[in-house]
Formats: C-alpha cells, structure tokens, sequence
C-alpha cells in the first residue's frame, strides 16, 4: 500500500472549494463538477476529482448502476472521476440540475445554493481536486465512489473548521492561501482512499502493477470500467496495442496470475460484496458482473467460495455483524 501512497504523494493537485450548499428537506439535485468550476482556480484539468463534505445533517448520493448510499453530517463523498451523480434528501424527489440554483460567492468566497422544501437542513461543502500528471492513474482505479464516514476516521472532528478556515483564509486573496484548501483537500482523499484500501487490501495489488507497467495499468482499468464485457486476452492485448503472447506474459510478470484469471475473481469479489450488501436477485448480480447466465455464475461462485451464492449469501449474512459491511457502515454513519 505503501507504493500507491508515494505515487499519490508525487502526484500534482491543484483545487478548491467552489460550493456552499444549504438544503432543506425534500431536495434532490443533479451534479457533476464542470470546467466553468474549476476555472476561477486553475486552468481546466485532464482529471478531476469531486467531493462533498456534508457539515449538517444527512446526504443521499446516487450514480448511475449503482445502489444509492448515506453521508452523514462529518463524513465525505468522494468521486475520482467526477461522473455524474445525485445528491438528494431522497431519491423519489424530481430533481433539478445545480447550475441553476448557485449564486455567486460574496467577495472571493464560493459560490452558494441554498434551495428546498424548508425541512430538515443539510449543509454541504463541494470542491475538487484536478491533476494532469500520469499519477491520475492510480486514482483512475479507483470505484466511481468513496464514502468515509464519520466513525471511519479521527480526524472527523476538526474537518469542518480546517476547511471553514482555508475558504476564509482564501477568500483574504493571498496568493499561497489557496494552497491550504488543497493540501485539505489532498489529506481526505488520502485518508478516504487508505480507508478503501483497508476494507479491500486486494485492490492495491493492480494498482501496484499498474504502476510498475503503463500498459498493463491501462489494461487493468478497462477489466475494472468494463466488467460486463465479454473480454477475451486477444481482444484485451489488441485494446492496448501488444501481441497475445507478449501481454498475456506481461500481465502475470506484472499481477501474479493471467488476465481472464484475475478477471474472475474480480468479477466474483464484486459479486460477493453484492451479496452482503443488497438483496439484489442472484440472476441481477450474475448478469451485473459480467456472467451471461446464473448457472454459470453458481457454477464459478461455488468454485471459488466453496457453496452456491445463495447458501454462501445466508451464511454469511447469519454470522456477520450488520455494522460490519463497508456499506452498511455509510448507510448508518
């Protein structure tokens, strides 16, 4: 894990905070930072990451293909490829887009919205991270969404005031404060990615390869973005340019073990998780990760873990503590 750090470290962030946000229940908003945002900081970047910190009361963030989750007031979302995405009080609220509810900031402060149905508040601060430099490829790795939540970490308690105090010190116009936003904002995307990498220890693993090896890196995220695709190692090693033999060689070299092999036990790893996390149909889940029908999926499943995904899902969730899934831990924080 220790690698994954240094590449980040050595990685260059430039950012801000460029939103202050006050909902009241019911809301429901759809975001996704633009470059419009990013430019009274910097010029636009090749990669940007989002977050919204919620100082106040609760968040529900939802992305495409993906079962919604909760931020509680202390935690942070954060989304390493800034996909679109919906914060919301709940989720069958029509939303509205953002762009047309923010105010301009007073002075050089952030931008605001405030907007809702005048219930229970909740009150966020949104910014971004963009870099240009080949470390992005690590975070390129990433899940679409990283959520840590209040109880996840130590330092929760001192977020909300060390950001408060880097928008003022920003807003006095000094040209080096604005740097304090970023190393903020750098330190919670440390912090929510070494929580991630804690709860999964097996996803540093490609991310070290990738590292080591630029084309099997780029490899590795088209399995990870396109799970569901029906890859073969041919067609792989053509997506990156080399000859089958070559890359079939570099990727053990590289991740211990073949392409359609890592590729399997990727797809059951996220296979397992939903079985913890949802109560999603068997045949949902096979098809989501990429089998084409539920035979085959109980067929690897057994393999892997030993007993059907329906007796392993019963098992598991009898002798796991309801707190103990990364999920649950978000939805309850």
């Amino acid at each position: 894990m220790s690698t994954v750090f240094n590449t980040l470290r050595g990685t260059r962030l430039t950012g801000g905070i460029f939103l202050d946000a006050e909902f009241s229940a019911p809301w429901c908003v759809a975001a996704q930072v633009t470059p419009e945002d990013c430019r009274p900081f910097m010029p636009v970047p090749q990669h940007i990451i989002a977050y919204h910190y919620v100082a106040l009361g609760d968040c529900v963030i939802a992305l495409a293909g993906q079962p919604p989750a909760t931020v509680s007031a202390g935690g942070i979302a954060i989304l390493p490829r800034n996909p679109p995405h919906f914060l919301a009080s709940a989720l069958n609220v029509v939303p509205v887009h953002a762009d047309h509810l923010v105010q301009p900031g007073t002075g050089a402060g952030p931008a605001h919205i405030e907007y809702g149905g005048g219930g229970e508040v909740t009150h966020m601060l949104c910014g971004f991270l963009g870099t240009d430099t080949p470390g992005a490829a690590t975070v390129a790795m990433l899940p679409d969404l990283l959520i840590v939540g209040p109880a996840d970490w130590t330092v929760a308690a001192w977020t909300e005031s060390s950001l408060r105090f880097a928008v003022q010190e920003s807003a006095k116009g000094p040209a080096d404060s604005g740097v304090l936003l970023v190393r903020l904002a750098e330190l919670l995307l440390f912090v929510a990615i070494r929580q991630y990498l804690a709860l999964r220890p097996g996803d540093c693993a490609p991310m070290v390869a990738g590292m080591r090896d630029v084309l099997i890196g780029r490899a590795l995220r088209l399995l990870h973005h396109q799970m569901c695709r029906h890859w073969t190692t041919e067609e792989l090693a053509n997506e990156i340019g080399l000859s089958r033999s070559s890359f079939a060689e570099r990727f053990v070299r590289a991740v211990g073990e073949p392409p359609m092999r890592y590729l399997a036990r990727q797809r059951l790893d996220k296979a397992s998780l939903r079985l913890l996390e949802t109560s999603d149909p068997i045949c949902r889940i096979a098809y989501e990760v990429g089998y084409e029908s539920e035979a085959a999926f109980n067929r690897a499943f057994r393999r892997e873990y030993g007993s059907p995904p329906s007796a392993w899902r019963r098992g598991a969730m009898t002798h796991r503590p309801e707190s103990s899934s990364p999920a649950n831990q978000a939805r309850s924080a």
